[in-house]
């Protein structure tokens, strides 16, 4: 983008140093020709300050408006395809002195405000033909489209009494994604070794609700359950079925956008990580040959129907990076009757949330609703107070207050969570830190076990 130049300038601490000096000696000359009148010398020295102050000031004008052209510079900023949620990452400004002097710069580049960067401002010095390069680092702390404004530029000028500011490298843009370090640790690795990374459990399950592939072999650990006999007595040797999950299955993740969800835990808000973790068991029933899909309720209404194959995680991303939650609360019973309308195929319905005792009502209502043609799932966040509730300094009577309210809470919440199991309901209890094994677990344990 072409630069856009603002005519502004201000003076350097040189100009101000020598303006200080100059001011200094002419008002002593003043007052020496003020007090002794008839001196010849203090009219003569007055008369030659007087000039110098003359030439001075015709100096520093025209030192202020010899701006370069526009044409002496060019401005670019290089940033990367896609910033990841509180991620440090690098960000170069490039400034190409295509003028007749060397440039002393001060480079102030227009970071988003929700990125934090406390480096600013670069100084560097770039010489004729040369390309001065300005790095720094930022952390985005919200998600969405982040926006860079043209940077402040201040240009030292040829007597280095002022500095020109300009607006220079124009406007760019890049999308602001969930932390997907995970999902690019899938891709080197392969997901199998990232499930074993990250802690999930990888069972091993013969038969039941699996799709048979091939006969072979029999192997030492192959069950009696797998020998094909027919083929066995055939061939005179024993002979396994093999079999293979099942694939084609539907998975659709209902996200809570409430404002229950705003709750901050170590700089990111329990959406966040809500989001992480479907990004994460998304890949995963991608790679398996399952398709995703995703609605929100609760604020922005989105939809995305359910999509097939791995590059389609990039289809995801690209829908949720700037899902945002809202001030309204939890209405779960309206998503589910919306999203029967929606996504007629059965599915593995994974509702992800936090919940309170106050929504047991509206949830098993929902439950009800989404069991009809689908199989469900409730992810159910734990609020961190729970945590440490067990671990509080009972001292105060307010210390006991808050205790026995908390312990009413979780009692209330275990219950309400039991009643869903009862129903036939797959639950995962997790905390912030271990949500996206706990849901990779569940939803591999449904899949070995012929639930989807």
């Amino acid at each position: 983008m072409k630069l856009k130049l603002i005519p502004q300038v201000r003076p350097t601490e040189r100009l101000l140093s020598i303006g200080v000096g100059v001011a200094v000696v002419f008002l002593g000359l003043c007052a020496w020709q003020l007090f002794d009148s008839d001196s010849a010398l203090a009219a003569s020295l007055m008369s030659l300050a007087a000039w110098l102050v003359c030439a001075f000031t015709l100096m520093v004008a025209w030192d202020a408006f010899r701006a370069d052209l526009p044409s002496a510079y060019d401005a670019r900023r290089i940033l990367p395809n896609s910033f990841a949620l509180n991620r440090t990452q690098r960000v170069v400004f490039e400034l190409e002195n295509k003028g007749d002097r060397v440039l002393t710069l001060s480079v102030s580049d227009g970071v988003p405000d929700h990125f934090e960067c406390a480096q600013f401002p670069l100084h560097q010095r770039v010489e004729t033909e040369q390309i001065g390069r300005f790095e720094y680092s930022v952390k985005p702390k919200r998600r969405g489209l982040a926006e860079f404004e043209p940077a402040y530029v201040l240009i030292e000028s040829r007597l280095g009494f002022w500095e020109h500011i300009r607006r220079l490298g124009g406007e760019s843009s890049a999308k602001v994604y969930p932390d997907f370090s995970a999902i690019s640790n899938s891709f080197v690795f392969g997901v199998e070794q990232a499930m074993r990374n990250m802690g999930a459990h990888i069972a091993k399950r013969k038969g039941d609700g699996m799709e048979f592939n091939q006969l072979r072999e029999f192997r030492e650990g192959d069950t009696l359950k797998q020998i094909d006999w027919k083929a066995t007595a055939k061939l005179g040797a024993p002979i396994s079925r093999e079999y293979q999950e099942e694939k084609d299955q539907n998975i659709v993740f209902l996200l809570d956008c409430s404002r229950r969800m705003r709750a901050m835990e170590q700089d990111l808000s329990y959406f966040d990580y809500a989001l992480n973790a479907l990004l994460m068991s998304s890949y995963i029933a991608l790679d398996k040959g399952d398709a995703v899909g995703v609605m929100s309720f609760s604020g922005e209404p989105s939809w995305l129907p359910p999509v097939k194959g791995k590059a389609n995680i990039n289809t995801l991303l690209n829908h949720l990076y700037a899902l945002s939650t809202s001030t309204q609360s939890s209405d779960y019973v309206a998503a589910a009757e919306s999203l029967l309308v929606k996504q007629r195929k059965r599915s593995l319905v994974i509702v992800m949330t936090n919940v309170r005792d106050e929504d047991s009502q509206d949830l098993q209502q929902a439950v009800s609703i989404l069991s009809k043609q689908h199989l469900v799932m409730i992810v159910a966040l734990q609020e961190r107070i729970l945590d440490q509730v067990d671990d509080m300094q009972l001292e105060t009577q307010d210390d006991v207050l808050l205790y026995a309210g908390v312990k009413h809470f979780e009692h209330s919440r275990k219950k309400m969570l039991a009643l869903l199991r009862a129903k036939g309901v797959s639950v995962v209890d997790a905390t912030h830190k271990n949500l996206h094994v706990k849901l990779v677990s569940e939803y591999l344990r449904l899949k070995q076990f012929g639930r989807i």
